[in-house]
């Protein structure tokens, strides 16, 4: 699985060596100069869009512990997911370091069980943005009538993948993470404290989905709000940059992008994906390549910013709150084991 990773970085390379070269360094550097200090607005922009999505994982903690601030929430949802950016972890990585962030409030159980429905509710906003933004804007591409079979199938194979994760969901995963981790010898774990911390994560999932369903609803709405300010955001970056846009424009740059970004969701950072698929719709759509290739350039800035402050966020949870930590509870000593 390493050696294909490492191919597709490989790959993702070589193509912005060929797009650079083929289009101008110098044009595309233009573009960027072009934006300068509008990119301020897409940074803040993206503020909302994180409070969006922390919100929506909010909602799903059903027993909300008072002394769990917001800004913590915020603080450990920013830093999972700059570890799901930097790394092809399929967003696992990214969840286990958002509970492990708040342990100390929420039990560590509660909170795993809440990152899943959580990324479970975000995949279904997702796909509602989608279809809502294909159905408002599909009609801008009649020249380009082979494009919408693979529009199709790849909303289909979004849909595919967030059944299968539901249906993982309800079929006690953590349970089989837990006979999986019983094969490790964790110091001063035992397999007793891992089956319980397992089972209860599992009976929290199963309870959400059986008594929560409209927190499910909620927590889905708050992150089709969070995906709504991509196109805002496309649209703002057209104007920065001296380009006709539209809001029906922005929706299908922004619609199709997700669906490549979906379909190529192992190559870590977006490669290609942000770059490549922004330069192929806006090309489609009567663009210059090097435009598209400028948004998705313009909008990777903006990511890497709130990279840096997610994983700011971490090292300073790691730094500081950790170190003042005492000896916690088992669900604390259960994460403690596994060494992130």
């Amino acid at each position: 699985m390493r050696r294909v990773e490492t191919i597709l970085i490989i790959l993702a390379v070589a193509f912005y060596a060929w797009f650079l070269s083929h289009f101008g360094t110098a044009r595309v550097l233009g573009y960027v100069r072009m934006a300068g200090f509008g990119l301020i607005i897409t940074i803040s922009l993206e503020a909302v869009a994180r409070a969006a999505n922390t919100l929506g994982w909010r909602v799903t903690i059903s027993d909300y512990p008072r002394k769990l601030g917001f800004g913590e929430l915020f603080a450990a949802r920013i830093a999972g997911e700059a570890v799901d950016y930097v790394t092809p972890s399929a967003q696992l990585g990214g969840q286990f370091v958002m509970a492990m962030m708040v342990r100390r409030k929420l039990r560590m159980p509660s909170g795993l069980a809440t990152v899943v429905v959580a990324s479970l509710a975000e995949a279904i906003g997702q796909i509602l943005f989608v279809v809502i933004a294909l159905l408002v804007s599909l009609r801008m591409i009649p020249s380009a009538q082979w494009i919408f079979w693979p529009i199709i199938g790849g909303l289909a194979l979004a849909i595919a993948l967030a059944s299968a994760f539901f249906y993982i969901q309800v079929k006690r995963p953590f349970s089989y993470l837990w006979r999986a981790a019983t094969k490790f010898d964790f110091s001063g774990l035992s397999r007793r404290d891992l089956k319980a911390s397992a089972d209860e994560a599992d009976s929290i999932l199963l309870d959400f989905y059986a008594r929560h369903r409209v927190r499910l609803a909620a927590a889905c709405l708050c992150y089709l709000v969070a995906w709504s300010m991509g196109p805002v955001e496309i649209y703002i970056l057209l104007k920065l940059i001296h380009q006709t846009a539209s809001i029906r424009v922005a929706l299908l740059v922004d619609g199709v992008g997700l669906l490549i970004e979906r379909a190529t969701f192992l190559i870590p950072a977006k490669l290609v994906s942000q770059e490549g698929g922004k330069a192929l719709i806006l090309a489609m759509l009567g663009y210059a390549p090097g435009v598209g290739f400028a948004v998705g350039f313009l909008r990777r800035i903006k990511e890497m910013v709130w990279v840096l402050f997610g994983l700011v966020s971490l090292m300073i949870h790691r730094t500081f709150v950790e170190q003042a930590r005492p000896a916690g509870t088992l669900a604390d000593r259960t994460s403690d084991a596994i060494d992130i």
